[in-house]
């Protein structure tokens, strides 16, 4: 996956040359990790009656060292873990079907975190780069999907046939956190009391309070609200009734906890697999219910973008109604293989967060 250059950007036969050009001469090629990480730990949560307790004991690690990050950044993802490798054709554009690769490893660790990303080069946090507390929550299988995520994310953060360069993760401090004894045991509970183990609200409580005890301990450790961020990944392609209840129930459950802990501007989702072009973006929820209808009803762009590389090469004039692009300033890319480029438009006065500038910023004239 490769953007094009700026010579080129209004070439379209010498830009398609370009990309097959790169993607043969870089395929299977990666970079090594730039630093690699401060430091990366896996710690799981056992299940017990008494779920505060075993959530606080287990992630002890993590809150002996949340002082030393009052004034830096943390980064919480629930699922965002490996589950398959590659899309299938049906989410990607007929001209970049070689776009194959899923963006877990972003997910995981979104550009703007490296140090070397154009977004911490610029964003300081106190005056100075910004360090970085990252833990990815999941249902892991064992110690194999764990060190797959890993690899993966290696991989990712590290693929020439994307980057220029590698990006670097030195200042990043990585947990891993496994829940699958937590859902399991509720799983094994409720089929003891002749409840829907699939649905059960007890797998939304024990998310409410997960996230309730990292909130808590983020506000007494002083982390603001712009250097906070939780994001929700958990999607499903084609969902059943089931999941799609699951979906929406974790949600719920996310926002609440956030807003009342201060944190509601705090809050992210991920687009999802509709629409393609904004599949490495993520955005608070209300936003993202007002982008897919307008997707759906076709009065936002002139034409239906499945090439999900879009959003880093967009114009104004490709919109409908121009009163629609402030609401881009309100979607953050997880993803940009030039990431050490600065936004066009510059890093807007009402950004969001101290993370990363809006797509609003990428947008040009």
């Amino acid at each position: 996956m490769v953007l094009k250059s700026k010579r080129i950007r209004n070439k379209k036969h010498k830009k398609s040359k370009t990309y097959k050009k790169r993607k043969i001469n870089k395929r299977n090629k990666k970079y090594n990790l730039k630093g690699g990480f401060s430091l990366q730990s896996v710690i799981n949560i056992p299940y017990s009656e008494n779920l505060p307790e075993s959530i606080n004991t287990a992630l002890a690690p993590i809150f002996e060292i949340l002082p030393t990050f009052s004034k830096d950044l943390v980064y919480i993802s629930f699922g965002s873990k490996l589950n398959e490798r590659t899309l299938e054709s049906e989410y990607l554009h007929p001209d970049y079907t070689y776009m194959n690769r899923v963006n877990a490893g972003y997910q995981m660790v979104p550009f703007f975190l490296c140090s070397n990303s154009a977004p911490r080069q610029h964003l300081l946090c106190d005056g100075r780069p910004c360090n970085v507390l990252n833990i990815v929550i999941d249902m892991f299988n064992g110690e194999e999907d764990i060190e797959n995520s890993k690899r993966y994310l290696t991989e990712s953060l590290t693929n020439k046939r994307e980057l220029d360069e590698s990006l670097e993760t030195a200042n990043i401090t990585q947990y891993f956190v496994n829940i699958t004894s937590v859902k399991d045991g509720i799983f094994q509970d409720m089929l003891s009391k002749g409840k829907n183990p699939y649905i059960a609200d007890e797998h939304h409580i024990f998310l409410e309070t997960l996230s309730d005890i990292l909130c808590k301990k983020m506000r007494e450790n002083g982390i603001i609200e712009n250097n906070f961020m939780l994001c929700n990944y958990i999607k499903f392609k084609s969902p059943n009734s089931s999941e799609d209840k699951i979906g929406k129930k974790a949600s719920e459950t996310f926002a609440s906890v956030m807003k009342e802990n201060g944190y509601e501007n705090s809050y992210y989702e991920w687009f999802g697999y509709f629409p393609m072009m904004l599949y490495n973006c993520i955005a608070p929820p209300k936003y993202i219910t007002i982008f897919k209808t307008l997707f759906n009803s076709g009065t936002l762009m002139k034409d239906n973008i499945k090439n999900q590389m879009k959003i880093l090469d967009i114009t104004k004039s490709e919109f409908k109604n121009p009163k629609h692009l402030d609401l881009f300033k309100h979607i953050i890319p997880i993803k940009n293989t030039h990431f050490s480029d600065n936004p066009p438009t510059g890093y807007g006065e009402d950004r969001k967060n101290n993370f990363c500038y809006s797509v609003y910023d990428l947008i040009r004239e």
